[in-house]
Formats: C-alpha cells, structure tokens, sequence
C-alpha cells in the first residue's frame, strides 16, 4: 500500500500550542464532570483552534501566492511543483 506524504504547511506556533493545550485541559475538565458549561467551554475552544488555524493557513497561502507573482527569476517550475504537491 503507497502512501502520499504531503508537506505540511508550517502553522504551529506558540499561539496555536497554547489554544491546543487549553483545549485538552478544558476536554479533560469536561470527561471528569460531564457538565454542560464544561462541554460548552471545550467547543468553544475548539471552535478557536479551528478559526486559528484557518487565519493562519489563509496567511501561509497568500504568502506563498506573493511569492509566485513576483517571481522575477523566471522560477515558475518550483511554483507548479509546489501546487502539484498541494
């Protein structure tokens, strides 16, 4: 069986550490008292990490898109490969 490793894009940074570790605490804090403002809590932390990671990805992109318009050394064959990867 192949398997496709993909290039991850670089989005961990403190921030989305922080948000991670308080999203694990509050799920943990939610298995011990299965209560609801608990429950609430976890979402709503998961729902940040999600709107994070997403700022951040849409950041990596615009980037990367940047890069590739002002390509001013006629490098557009590392471009493609890099959307073939993508």
């Amino acid at each position: 069986m192949k398997r496709r490793h993909r290039r991850r894009l670089i989005l961990w940074n403190e921030d989305i550490k922080n948000l991670i570790e308080n999203k694990k605490k509050a799920y943990l804090r939610y298995l011990t008292t299965r209560s609801d403002t608990d429950k609430i809590e976890y979402k709503r932390l998961g729902a940040m990490v999600k709107r994070e990671t997403r700022k951040i990805k849409r950041q990596c992109w615009e980037a990367f898109v940047s890069r590739i318009e002002h390509d001013s050394h006629g490098r557009q064959i590392n471009a493609y490969k890099k959307l073939l990867e993508i």
